[in-house]
């Protein structure tokens, strides 16, 4: 009986184990996810800028913007 228990408690230990490294490994996917947004979200604000700050330039010098 008590090898039984033994080797449950084995088994759920190892079925944890797999369970805590799928965790790390998701999680480090999150997270290059996570800078690739940031990344991504910082260069839509400098292009948003940019784009807004030509189409003010162009019509203080009297230019047309498309």
């Amino acid at each position: 009986m008590l090898k039984k228990i033994l080797l449950k408690i084995q088994k759920l230990e190892q079925q944890k184990q797999n369970k805590i490294n799928k965790k790390a490994e998701i999680q480090a996917e999150i997270d290059d996810i996570d800078i690739n947004l940031k990344k991504l979200y910082s260069f839509k604000k400098d292009y948003e800028k940019l784009i807004n700050n030509s189409s003010n330039f162009l019509n203080s010098i009297g230019g047309k913007t498309a």
